[in-house]
């Protein structure tokens, strides 16, 4: 079955003038081939395994991509059929997944450690015809992989726990080591191969997510879709082949898949590393010139580096450092944090740009903090369903450190990327009109937003506003044309007093709190009345420091509430908390560590040896120098 879902938009907006003066091929396999054309020998991509570093060059890529995917062929694989990818970021993702882009087919990139019953139920969602699983998850997932018809495995399946016997009964699909695909080839599969023309409108991928209204959906994607945000990517990102990217991301998500791309693209370097306990080692020996994360990940890199300084009896020394830069930046306007933190930096391989956010709010403090050591984190907005780049603030070294641009800016996800439109409207249902609060839901256009939900129509009407894609996402707009997200429309809590309540902001509020490792602001009912609530998971660290002797659910209750109050003597009244929900458990994430809002529970307990059995030992900080896998 052959998948064209949409012809060109009208030649109206600033998205055709992108596409008109793009230097990026309009689908995949054409950008592959121009780029192994151009860089041929240089290293394209790397991950270091067991202490041995593993690369494919721009050629190599190409010709195991293109071998694969006349194995893929020979399997039976038809254009615009879908394959499942589930396994982890390597070098078998990358060829796995561009194998798929040449054979015309469709990629459904899958996390790695999905439970069974959700990884079953995808597989069957999106009709894959072929899985393509790391040993490591086929042995999790046993026989629940779907009605699929060939398995390719990444890794020594024999080796592991039990056997691929199971899968070979009578009526199962067919099991293929990875490292063998490529011999099902022939030359009738390879000249069917070269026959194949993947245009711009074919569908490139089905990506799941929680959607902007909540439950698992397929988004699909379209070369032309991808490839204008690789191009929107590019012109903001301002790299080139000179650069090196260090991706850390799980690549089933849209974000580190359309910065892979976009590595393609430029003729940079990318290198994959999986063990969060190894970014310093990765940084330090690869020396990337942009480096990307989530939040929650610049977070543990910070408390990081000042824990480093704490055991090194260095800690005074950098705060010291800390003030410096301070006093020097807001009187002068010059960032001093590259000189007075220059081994931090070397630690970071010392050749980085800048850091880019995405996937979650960063919290402002971070930012602030990494300012200060010399370190440009800045950070983008987007979604799934816009492929996924929005807005970005560009970086420029001169206004970084030598003036207080990047400092007024904390917050914002900078302006539309070029190609992307985006604007406000009202949200009645929460009584918010742009031209009353100067705030509304933020709206995107472009040829970057997506195809629609796969197999589920009404959904993708739901989230379509004549061309205009719903983010769900409140915000405002300045003058400058950056974006301040203030909220998820659908969460806003709408008081009896008319007054409205942003669950986001009083998460960054109280999310500042080491004490509240885990925090979720929701809407009760309180005898007919609407109230703030919060559902809290406390630090075990933090309170047990601060709580001496035995540990009790009512001195853990106490302590928690006077730091919500705290905190709270600088917030509105209506927006202060009027209910507590202790949770004994971290509350759901995502895979990029942001709050699962929609798996979060109506009611929690708290047993206080769960909780203390539930913290993360400090053995888990990312600070090892082991190579060893």
């Amino acid at each position: 079955m052959v998948i064209n879902l949409r012809g060109p938009k009208p030649a109206q907006d600033i998205g055709e003038a992108l596409l008109r003066t793009s230097q990026t091929p309009p689908t995949i396999p054409e950008m592959l081939a121009a780029t192994r054309a151009r860089f041929g020998t240089k290293v394209a991509v790397q991950i270091k395994i067991r202490g041995e570093w593993q690369t494919l060059t721009f050629d190599e890529k190409w010709r195991q991509a293109q071998d694969f995917a006349a194995g893929l062929v020979a399997l039976g694989l038809n254009k615009g059929d879908r394959v499942a990818v589930m396994c982890e970021n390597g070098l078998p993702w990358i060829v796995s997944v561009y194998g798929v882009f040449l054979a015309g087919a469709v990629s459904v990139p899958l996390y790695s450690d999905l439970g069974i019953a959700e990884a079953e139920e995808l597989i069957d969602r999106s009709g894959a015809r072929i899985l393509i699983v790391s040993a490591k998850a086929l042995d999790r997932l046993g026989d629940a992989v779907g009605n699929v018809d060939h398995i390719i495995v990444v890794g020594n399946v024999e080796a592991r726990e039990g056997s691929p016997s199971r899968f070979l009964r009578k009526g199962r699909p067919s099991l293929i080591p990875f490292e063998e695909c490529s011999d099902h080839a022939t030359d009738a599969t390879r000249a069917a191969l070269d026959d194949r023309r993947v245009v711009p409108e074919d569908l490139a991928a089905i990506m799941f997510t929680s959607g902007t209204t909540g439950g698992m959906k397929g988004v699909m994607l379209t070369h032309r879709n991808l490839m204008s945000n690789v191009e929107s990517v590019r012109r903001f990102v301002q790299a080139d082949e000179k650069d090196r990217l260090l991706l850390v991301l799980p690549m089933h998500h849209a974000f580190p898949l359309i910065l892979m791309l976009t590595s393609t693209a430029v003729g940079a370097e990318l290198t994959f590393e999986n063990d969060l306990l190894r970014i310093r080692d990765r940084m330090q020996e690869a020396r990337p010139t942009i480096f990307v994360g989530v939040p929650a990940l610049f977070d543990q890199m910070y408390r990081t580096i000042v824990h480093r300084a704490e055991m090194e009896g260095r800690i005074d020394q950098f705060n010291l450092g800390l003030r410096v830069v301070d006093v020097a930046k807001r009187r002068t306007g010059v960032n001093l944090g590259r000189f007075v933190f220059r081994e931090i930096r070397q630690l970071m391989g010392g050749q980085l740009r800048y850091v880019l956010s995405g996937g979650a709010a960063l919290n402002p403090e971070t930012a602030r903090a990494f300012f200060k050591l010399g370190i440009p984190l800045v950070q983008g907005w987007g979604m799934t369903e816009a492929s996924p780049a929005v807005a970005a603030l560009r970086m420029s070294p001169r206004k970084f450190f030598f003036s207080n641009y990047y400092d007024e800016l904390i917050g914002s996800v900078g302006p539309a990327v070029e190609g992307v439109e985006v604007k406000l409207i009202d949200v009645p249902q929460k009584e918010i009109y742009v031209h009353l609060h100067g705030e509304g839901e933020l709206v995107v256009r472009g040829p970057n937003v997506f195809a629609g939900y796969w197999q589920a129509p009404e959904e993708t009407s739901a989230v379509m506003a004549g061309e205009w894609l719903r983010t769900g996402d409140l915000g405002r707009i300045d003058d400058e044309g950056n974006i301040w997200i203030t909220g998820r429309s659908k969460f806003v809590i709408v008081l009896d007093s008319g007054e409205k309540v942003v669950p986001d902001e009083l998460e960054g509020r109280y999310g500042e709190s080491p004490l509240l490792q885990d925090v979720c602001v929701v809407e009760r009912q309180n005898r007919n009345k609407t109230q703030v609530g919060i559902i809290v998971y406390p630090n075990v660290d933090e309170i047990r420091s601060r709580l001496p002797g035995d540990v009790t659910e009512e001195r853990v209750r106490q302590l928690v509430k006077e730091e919500l109050d705290t905190i709270a003597k600088d917030l509105a009244p209506y927006k202060r908390v009027s209910d507590l929900v202790l949770s004994d458990t971290p509350l759901p994430k995502t895979a990029l560590q942001d709050l699962a809002r929609g798996k979060v529970a109506n009611s929690y307990s708290f047993d206080v040896e769960t909780w203390l059995a539930s913290a993360t030992p400090a053995a888990e900080q990312p600070d090892t120098n082991s190579d060893e896998s």
